[in-house]
């Protein structure tokens, strides 16, 4: 049998019949080299039909044979494995309910994130929270919503014992958390605004200035004071005409260095009535709304390649597959083999040509070789069909065809898998918003409040009571040239203005990239748009990076959100792996084993104990946002949760 299996005769490819040259000895007749093609001919077709039905019965046995001691193996196996398996089922469900209850007993006036009423309580007491909203209680309640958050995200990919539709309401409670606590900073700079000598810093007599930071997020406004102005003096301040014609007035320009941003306005925008808002977030809470963000998932092209079947189904499977197709090809095989009978045949009995009468009294004439080759080149066409495709097919063997449906399946799975994205769309499957996001804003003021007098105040209230944005877009087109017009001094300077006109009417941002970031390059610029819930380049323009200072500077023509983006697999592929035990040392009860990996860019080395996993070493870059965890013990998904912070820069 394993000589079968390994010698495998060519049975089931196309067979052809060739006459093939042999040498012709001195003194030998042509007739009788035709007579030794025609002998070799039949004798390979007699050997190939032999060797066809003994290989057909004998493949049955030996796949039945290999099939039964491989699903013997596989059992074996697959009880030991689904020994293990039902013993960690068994201690997930026994943690989960250990943590349930945790959560059931902590009493820290928040609700369960497990339980989907409490959720959806807490969300609607919140919402009648709006007026409690100020820049005092941002840190509590990002706080507060990003432990639910974490809770909610925990519970929905390492619970067991959930439901698609649980899934599917727990992922609704995470997207209106995040809207709401955008919101809630959204309404806190609202009520800040809303009496600006009094809640804001001045900075000169005609500007004032906010800074709150938190661990989570670092607020800054900055915003002109507006004078009292009678209406007259605004005409003629509006008429008057500009002392130097020809220059450009001054633009507005602000530092945040708390979030090291630099704005730099056009200097057609003097943000009257405004305020000009810089928000960093160490979170992202709008990647994961984007399509980009999530793997496709596969329908089920092919029962065989089903991702859901162990190997011992898969092999019981497919095996009974290669016996259906053995059983739909068995008249197909036997036609093909009575076709190769009935050739040899004809070639064993070829038919005597009729003689004419009137012939046999002429004198025979001495045959030459070419004589002799038209004789058997007849011979072979009175034997095979005259076209090709008279012949029967080549039929694939089960295991040929099973192999052709995996490798289409496969295929088909490939495409399916590719994310499409726009031109200028970032793919979240290849890149990744690092450094948390930075927003710059423009707000209108409010109405401040007017003193009258004896302590009393008059606020002239607009509804609804919330934050009213600027809406600021400027498109930027190359300014073009005409193709067919000379290139002269002056055009070129003409263009080189006109290029400077257009690249100043858009907003200037100098921002420092962050130091707990490991960046092997330079950062992608993205812009969010929330209309289409992508992160795009399309209104990025100029962009300069400095590596020695670490700063990149971009012109935009929108503002909102925006985010600095690093390929994700930078340190990709990677050059090795090593797994071996560690070192006994006195006073240590449990070894352990370190396991090495070597990325292209870095070596990290892990020490896993029992249960806990700790980060050893990290070399080949500055490990500096990695010494709060360098040596501490955690739990596998909590370890990957802090590294996975470490390299957004959410720490």
């Amino acid at each position: 049998m394993a000589a079968l299996a390994d010698h495998e005769p060519d049975i089931h490819k196309p067979w052809k019949i060739l006459p093939t040259e042999k040498k012709i000895e001195p003194g030998v007749e042509v007739p009788i080299r035709i007579e030794d093609v025609r002998d070799k001919i039949i004798k390979d077709l007699q050997d190939n039909i032999r060797v066809e039905q003994q290989y057909e019965k004998e493949r049955k046995e030996f796949e039945a044979e290999e099939a039964k001691n491989r699903q013997k193996q596989l059992e074996q196996t697959h009880a030991i494995l689904s020994q293990n398996w039902t013993a960690y089922i068994k201690n997930m469900l026994k943690l989960e309910e250990e943590e349930n209850w945790i959560r059931y007993m902590t009493c820290d006036g928040l609700p369960n994130p497990g339980l989907l009423s409490d959720m959806n309580t807490f969300l609607f007491l919140w919402s009648l929270e709006d007026e409690l909203a100020t820049m005092d209680t941002i840190e509590e309640k990002c706080r507060v919503i990003i432990h639910l958050l974490n809770k909610l995200d925990k519970i929905i990919r390492f619970s067991t014992l959930i439901t698609k539709e649980y899934v599917t309401e727990c992922e609704t409670i995470a997207a209106q958390l995040r809207l709401k606590l955008q919101r809630w900073i959204d309404l806190a700079c609202y009520h800040m605004l809303r009496n600006i000598e009094t809640n804001m810093i001045r900075e000169n007599t005609k500007t004032t200035r906010y800074v709150r930071t938190t661990n989570k997020a670092i607020c800054c406004v900055w915003a002109p004071i507006t004078l009292p102005i009678g209406m007259k003096r605004q005409v003629m301040e509006r008429d008057r005409p500009s002392l130097f014609p020809g220059v450009p007035e001054k633009c507005i320009e602000i530092e945040f260095k708390e979030i090291k941003l630099r704005i730099k306005m056009p200097s057609d925008m003097d943000c009257h009535c405004m305020a000009i808002r810089g928000l960093w977030l160490a979170y992202d809470h709008y990647s994961i709304g984007s399509n980009s963000y999530w793997m496709s998932k596969l329908p089920e092209i092919v029962d065989l390649w089903n991702p859901t079947l162990g190997l011992f189904e898969y092999s019981i499977k497919e095996y009974d597959e290669k016996i259906r197709i053995g059983e739909e090809q068995a008249e197909g095989r036997r036609l093909r083999l009575e076709e190769k009978k009935a050739i040899l045949e004809k070639l064993e009995y070829p038919s005597v040509p009729r003689i004419d009468k009137r012939k046999r009294a002429r004198k025979p004439k001495k045959s030459s070789p070419k004589d002799h080759q038209t004789e058997f080149e007849s011979m072979l066409t009175s034997i095979l069909p005259s076209k090709l495709s008279e012949l029967l097919p080549y039929l694939p063997t089960p295991n040929e065809i099973i192999l052709e449906k995996e490798e289409k399946a496969m295929s088909e799975s490939k495409k399916l898998l590719f994310t499409r994205c726009e031109k200028t769309e970032v793919n979240l499957r290849k890149y990744r918003i690092l450094g948390g996001i930075f927003r710059v804003d423009i707000l209108y003021q409010p109405p401040q409040p007017k003193d009258l007098g004896k302590d009393t105040y008059l606020t002239t209230l607009e509804l609804p009571k919330e934050p009213k944005f600027m809406s600021f877009y400027k498109p930027y087109e190359t300014p073009q040239s005409d193709p067919d017009s000379e290139r002269t001094p002056e055009i070129i300077e003409a263009e080189m203005k006109a290029l400077e006109e257009a690249m100043d009417a858009l907003v200037l941002l100098t921002l420092k990239l962050p130091d707990s970031i490991f960046w092997f390059e330079p950062p992608v610029i993205a812009h969010w748009l929330p209309e289409k819930r992508i992160w795009s380049t399309k209104d990025i323009h100029d962009i300069k990076y400095n590596e020695e200072k670490q700063t990149i500077a971009f012109r935009t023509g929108r503002l909102g959100i925006h985010g600095l983006a690093g390929y994700k697999y930078a340190n990709l592929p990677f050059q090795s792996w090593e797994l071996k035990p560690e070192k006994k040392k006195s006073g240590c009860v449990h070894i352990g084993v370190i396991l090495t990996i070597t990325a292209a860019m870095v070596q990290a080395e892990f020490l896993i104990r029992e249960d806990q996993v700790c980060l050893k070493s990290f070399t080949g870059i500055t490990s500096t946002p990695l010494e709060k965890i360098l040596g501490e013990y955690f739990e596998l998904e909590y370890l990957i949760e802090l590294l996975t912070a470490v390299t957004t820069g959410w720490m």
